[in-house]
């Protein structure tokens, strides 16, 4: 005979408190004045009955879920090729936790987006939902947009509309200030390697736009053939690096628009028999842990991802608590990390 799972009526009487006060602390009422010695014996109770809470019941009593979901809406290489989303993932989990609710990351790319927003959000599987892309089409704006207006909980981790809640990191201004970084340092021929076609979307063209608008500014012209696209990971920017070195006339410095490309490029730079940054100076963006540590150490622009998910999931929590939200978007600052493959050491 299959045992009895134990019931939040034991919890309370072991404990000595109400029902309702076993639910309150189990769900994380912040505003229900319980005293931390009561909330501890509800806790101790539960552990040794072993009693878990039907996420059902508890979904039922609270009238939404305790799930907040990260919906992920680009193809699964790009999201986990890098550190961003397990690092904003980290940031978002430091909150969540802290507020009972738990994540659930679901990939949307190559679904109907509307589909997915409405399905999670109407049927109470999340309570609210965090959006992050690296592209977007005009009809998944409008389906967003649609959410919202519908008053469903929504943040996204780029700005996307004035009507939509967002948290963002300022990556334009890191590429304007890495690319004057290499110029200031004399850096005349800069190579540039994109992380996807230009043609994908308009974040990468912006990017791109800048590094060109830099170089205008200086008086510094691009080499179309200095400018090869990757994909997102060490492989492509070996390659595009190779095809950069077979020019005639080579770079003094590359601009990779991801730390793991410009992984890639030191490789296809040091087969060649040149020297970084004596010959060829390099600098990436991201500032992922590795870069502290490949050799030489690699210059770049550090993004405060963790930052990024703390802030996104208590904007996200401050809508499905009724909490004022004073800033509806919010704008993060990078900053240069300068170390020794910009050439930066060599001029001291």
């Amino acid at each position: 005979m299959k045992p009895r799972r134990p019931t939040s009526k034991q919890v309370a009487q072991r404990a000595g408190v109400s029902q309702t006060t076993v639910s309150f602390v189990l769900n994380n009422v912040v505003d229900a004045n319980i005293s931390e010695e009561t909330k501890e014996r509800v806790l101790t109770a539960a552990r040794e009955l072993n009693y878990i809470p039907d996420v059902a019941a508890r979904t039922l009593a609270r009238g939404r879920s305790d799930t907040i979901a990260l919906v992920l809406a680009q193809p699964h290489r790009q999201v986990f090729i890098d550190e961003y989303i397990p690092r904003v993932l980290t940031g978002m989990s430091e909150v969540t936790r802290e507020h009972g609710f738990r994540i659930l990351v679901e990939q949307v790319h190559g679904k109907s987006p509307a589909n997915v927003y409405r399905r999670l959000l109407q049927s109470k599987e999340a309570a609210g939902v965090i959006i992050n892309f690296s592209t977007s089409s005009e009809q998944e704006i409008d389906h967003i947009i649609a959410c919202t207006n519908d008053g469903m909980p929504i943040v996204t981790l780029s700005h996307l509309h004035p009507d939509v809640h967002s948290v963002e990191t300022d990556k334009f201004s890191g590429v304007k200030t890495i690319v004057q970084h290499l110029i200031d340092l004399g850096h005349r021929r800069i190579a540039c390697i994109p992380y996807e076609n230009p043609d994908h979307g308009d974040h990468i063209k912006t990017r791109l736009r800048i590094f060109h608008e830099v170089m205008a500014r200086n008086n510094l012209t691009v080499d179309p053939a200095l400018v090869v696209v990757g994909e997102y990971d060490p492989d492509t920017g070996y390659t595009a690096m190779q095809r950069i070195l077979e020019q005639p006339l080579l770079p003094d410095a590359v601009y990779a628009m991801n730390d793991l490309m410009a992984f890639g490029a030191v490789r296809a730079i040091r087969e060649r028999g040149l020297r970084i940054p004596q010959d060829i100076a390099i600098v990436g963006f991201d500032d992922v842990r590795l870069a502290a540590f490949c050799d030489p150490p690699l210059t770049t622009v550090h993004e405060p991802d963790e930052e990024h998910g703390r802030q996104a999931a208590d904007m996200l929590i401050r809508l499905l608590s009724g909490k004022a939200v004073e800033n509806k978007h919010i704008t993060l600052q990078t900053h240069l990390i300068v170390r020794d493959s910009c050439g930066a050491s060599l001029r001291k």
